[in-house]
């Protein structure tokens, strides 16, 4: 089970908290790929393409989000 965030949104160690609270589950995936058969490097970058494409995702609903708050405000006007 991962631990629930202590710190604020605001805080600088937050980030090093999600690593910590992440790392266990994170080295067992890389252990089970391993093992699997998988090598080092290609569960690596697979990984980070993840990893990536969820970010590319998150920033694509971020800025519709936006866009569409943007254009209920400009409406109103």
């Amino acid at each position: 089970m991962i631990a629930r965030p202590q710190r604020c949104l605001n805080d600088p160690k937050r980030a090093e908290e999600c690593e910590l609270a992440i790392q266990l589950r994170l080295m067992e995936l890389l252990s089970d790929a391993f093992a699997a058969g998988w090598g080092k490097l290609e569960v690596l970058a697979a990984m980070n393409r993840i990893a990536d494409q969820a970010a590319l995702k998150l920033d694509a609903k971020v800025q519709v989000d936006v866009a569409s708050y943007l254009g209920k405000f400009s409406r109103k006007s």
